[in-house]
Parts: C-alpha cells; structure tokens; sequence
C-alpha cells in the first residue's frame, strides 16, 4: 500500500515538471518568435515593430509670399506714359479739319455721298512740310488718281503709315530710312478730297488693318 501510494506521488512529481517545462517552451517560443522586415516568414508585408505608437501627420504648410512672373504687368506710370506719347511725331501741325469715323459713314462734300473715313486729315497748304511720324523705311512710293502722291512707310512693329496727298517729285526715295519729324515730301493735293481743303490724309495699319491713326500714335483728341 505504501509503495502504491509513494509510486503515485512520484508519478505525479513528474507530472508536474512536465507541465512546467511545457509552460516554459511556450513562453520562450512568444518572446523569440516576434517577427522583423528581416523575417522571410513576412516578406510578403510592411511590418514595422516599435516599442512606442507615434502618429504620422503630414507636415504643416505655411503660405508663401512670392512674387508671380511670366505675366505682363498693364501698369504704367505717367513717365511711362509720356514717353511713350513722345515716341510719335505728328506728320504735319495738330489742325484736324476731319477725324476717323472707325467705320461709320460720313459725308463726302467731294463726292456727294456717305462712305467711310479711314484716315485723319490734317489741314494744310501746298508747299507744306509733311514729315515722318518716327522711325522707319520708305517701302513704297506711287501715284494714285484718288490720293495724289502717296508714301507708305514700315514704322516698325507691324505698324506701316500712309502719307497721302503729297506732291509729286518732293519725297524722298523708295528704300530710304528716315527718322523721326525728318520731313519726307511737301503737301499736294487730294483729288477724292479736294472739296475739304487743302490736307494730308493720314492712314495706319497694324498687321494689315486699318486703326485709328491717333490711338496708334498715342495723340490724344482735346476739343476746343
């Protein structure tokens, strides 16, 4: 009976180790089995292990004062301004006796009838200087049963001016560079305007089309 119940106490003594070493495997296999990037067991994931939580924020933004280039500025001062008025001569005194009708119809005393304006007419006598409202070449020279005499000069900056009126023989030769105020011919007449007195007419394109002649010169019109 003795040695029945001594066997059973060592039967469960070794029972009991048993578990212990059990419970210990365990434990040791959670602590060493934590998983890494270097794992290959989870190569397959973006595993990152940190001791501490730290939230990601994205990182703060603050506006910037910072001046916008590549766009022009329609700014100008009032040295700009005259200066700019400046760059452009009048061809022959600042005596309109006809403005620019911008497409409207107006009356003709030498023809009788309405049509439009496309010039300014400055009025003048024979003999009268007419002179280069600035820099450029003379690139054309004729005779018109309209006009008279008619000078075309390229101004620059797809800008060409027709002197019309001139008298024939008084200009200066086609091709020739002229400065500005330097005088290109003298005033003739102007058969389709004679019953207007004697004038220039003054005509102006930009990039082939007709303008004002005194916004394209920056002239500004004062009434008296």
């Amino acid at each position: 009976m003795k040695a029945k119940i001594k066997n059973s106490n060592i039967y469960a003594a070794l029972g009991i180790c048993g578990l212990a070493v059990a419970a210990a495997a365990v434990i040791s296999f959670s602590a060493d089995s934590k998983p890494t990037v270097e794992d290959p067991g989870f190569s397959r994931f973006t595993v990152r292990w940190s001791d501490s939580f730290e939230e990601e924020t994205s990182p703060e933004t603050h506006a910037v004062d910072i001046g916008v280039t590549g766009i022009p500025d329609e700014r100008e001062t009032e040295a700009q301004t005259e200066k700019k008025t400046e760059s452009f001569a009048l061809p022959m005194g600042n005596d309109i006796i006809k403005d620019y009708s911008g497409g409207e119809m107006v009356f003709s005393k030498t023809m009788g009838d309405w049509r439009v304006h496309d010039g300014v007419d400055f009025g003048g006598a024979a003999g009268n200087t007419v002179d280069a409202v600035a820099d450029g070449r003379i690139t054309r020279i004729y005779d018109d049963i309209f006009w008279g005499t008619v000078v075309e000069i390229d101004h620059g900056n797809s800008m060409t001016v027709r002197y019309c009126g001139l008298k024939k023989g008084t200009t200066l030769p086609e091709g020739a560079l002229v400065k500005k105020s330097e005088k290109i011919g003298t005033l003739g007449s102007i058969p389709i305007e004679s019953a207007e007195g004697g004038h220039l007419h003054l005509e102006v394109t930009v990039d082939g089309i007709t303008v004002d002649p005194l916004e394209a010169l920056n002239k500004v019109r004062t009434e008296e």
